[in-house]
């Protein structure tokens, strides 16, 4: 059963979303799978020795070395059934749980959390006594922003969720609740798992649509608060605090966004990028490219010799810190 909750901000200024966007970087300490080894799970016999792949952005890296050398074109149904098959098999060897680090996100107190990985460590930070690998504690805590009147709210969001997450009741800094999105798919969903180029590129035309209509929905309210229907635009106009995520080249659906969020005329948002020293020169390179896009590069003081624990202790005190200032 779908949840009825709405999420109601204004578009600038003081009671502006607060967001964060988590990646992989935060599941290390519960023993997740890294993204090279769900590639290997994935790869087909035939290209496991397969030499030169690791220059290939990640999306297209993925469909090399899942497609059969002799797959036709159009490819068959069988191919298609076959990538599917594989793709849920590995969704399984997700591993689902919290961590000290994620355990420190509720007191956060972000209006939203969004996150690129497909396992539910998330939700377990959220809800500790609860299994969210079972359906039925999903469908009691999912919701769906998609208009009430839509004939398209008759069937559940799968493949692309733009509209749905799962929601995490209301608090007295949060009263309007948090809502936790797999903005990239999740496992219990694997036809809905974004990895290939060709999902990469489906995602990134629905979020041009969603930003579409919510600039037609901005050109029509002149009180300055408006109802969030979608990820993307809650990413248009909230503060975004990004942090255990890489923000790799190969992201080119929120490469997108970010510069869409740059020119947006009718919000103030920021965007805050954590990394930690050393920086390489390819690092300086993708620090330079973020800055050209409107994010603002932080280290939460680390150093050279930081190590992983304390950088992102510090970090999530930062975001906890600016978070505080920005609800006053």
């Amino acid at each position: 059963m779908k949840r009825q909750v709405s999420f109601v901000y204004p578009m600038k200024g003081p009671g502006r979303p607060q967001i964060l966007l988590i990646g992989n970087g935060l599941e290390y300490k519960s023993g997740q799978r890294s993204w090279e080894q769900l590639v290997r799970d994935l790869t087909l016999p035939e290209k496991r020795e397969m030499s030169g792949v690791e220059s290939l952005p990640f999306p297209l890296r993925y469909e090399l070395l899942s497609t059969p050398s002799t797959s036709p074109t159009p490819m068959g149904h069988e191919d298609i059934l076959q990538e599917e098959k594989r793709l849920a098999q590995a969704m399984k060897a997700m591993v689902h749980r919290s961590n000290p680090l994620l355990e420190k996100l509720p007191g956060l107190r972000m209006d939203h959390i969004f996150t690129t990985n497909y396992s539910y460590c998330l939700e377990q930070a959220f809800f500790p006594h609860r299994n969210f690998g079972c359906s039925r504690t999903r469908s009691q805590f999912r919701f769906d922003l998609r208009d009430r009147e839509s004939k398209a709210i008759q069937t559940r969001e799968v493949q692309y969720r733009l509209h749905t997450g799962y929601f995490f009741p209301a608090g007295p800094d949060t009263p309007q609740g948090t809502g936790l999105w797999h903005i990239h798919g999740e496992s219990s969903v694997p036809q809905g798992i974004i990895l290939g180029h060709d999902r990469y590129g489906r995602l990134l035309a629905r979020i041009v649509q969603c930003c579409q209509n919510t600039a037609q929905r901005t050109s029509r309210t002149n009180v300055g608060k408006l109802p969030f229907l979608s990820w993307p635009s809650l990413f248009l106009f909230g503060d975004v605090y990004i942090l255990g995520f890489g923000f790799d080249s190969c992201e080119f659906d929120l490469w997108w966004l970010l510069r869409r969020k740059q020119r947006e005329r009718n919000g103030d948002g920021k965007v805050y990028f954590y990394d930690k020293p050393p920086f390489d020169a390819q690092k300086k390179m993708h620090h330079f490219l973020l800055q050209a896009n409107g994010a603002e590069v932080r280290t939460a003081g680390a150093t050279d010799r930081t190590d992983y624990d304390t950088f992102y202790a510090a970090a999530i005190q930062e975001i906890r810190q600016t978070v505080e200032q920005r609800r006053t």
